[in-house]
């Protein structure tokens, strides 16, 4: 930890330091991968009406059965012969999509409170050891934090307040890539661009 103790450039780093922490930006990109395809999975695009029928649930219309129908279509077990149509995960035959509790939302937003700040902390520790300037340093780490603050607090919002705040969630996210992404990469080009020969020998040796 004395490299955050007393920051230095990246290109300082022992050859140790590097493998360890680009495993932990390697993870972490890794992990921004799959939350963006849960966060597809589960709204299907950037769309504020689909964050806030997720969060809130929605109900189509009952369908309207044709003038000549005998009655009511059926679905039968498979193993009566009926052969049913799949239902996507959280509709019912009837077309109700199940919102998401207050708790549940809740849960998430406590895990996450708890959990993301770390992260960020650490690869914005990284980040400040790069050889931007401050102020684009600055610019970087502030829009981040801000915009993950607001993602993590939008479902509350669309939840508890109004589905009005439904765009908040995809804009928050982009948002938020601006920043995160060029936290994790920039620090890996900067450390692997120019690595001394007598750095990987001291340390092999």
């Amino acid at each position: 930890m004395r490299q955050f103790a007393r920051p230095f450039p990246l290109e300082r780093l022992s050859l140790e330091a590097r493998v360890l922490y680009t495993a932990f930006l390697v993870f972490l990109a890794a992990g921004i991968g799959s939350s963006i395809w849960l966060y597809a999975s589960s709204f299907g695009g950037l769309a504020g009406d689909a964050a806030a029928t997720y969060y809130l649930g929605s109900e189509a219309p009952p369908p309207v059965q044709p003038a000549d129908a005998g009655g009511p279509d059926l679905d039968l077990p498979d193993d009566l012969g009926g052969a049913a149509d799949p239902v996507p995960a959280g509709l019912s035959g009837s077309g109700m999509r199940l919102g998401q509790s207050g708790r549940q939302v809740m849960e998430t937003f406590h895990f996450h409170l708890f959990t993301v700040p770390v992260v960020l902390l650490i690869v914005g520790h990284l980040f400040m050891l790069t050889a931007l300037s401050v102020r684009l340093k600055i610019a970087v780490i502030a829009v981040a934090s801000v915009a993950t603050f607001v993602h993590l607090l939008s479902p509350l919002l669309v939840r508890f307040v109004g589905a009005g705040f439904g765009p908040l969630v995809p804009a928050s996210v982009v948002v938020a890539a601006l920043g995160w992404l060029p936290m994790v990469l920039w620090p890996l080009w900067e450390m692997w661009r120019r690595l001394p020969e007598k750095k990987v020998e001291s340390a092999l040796s």
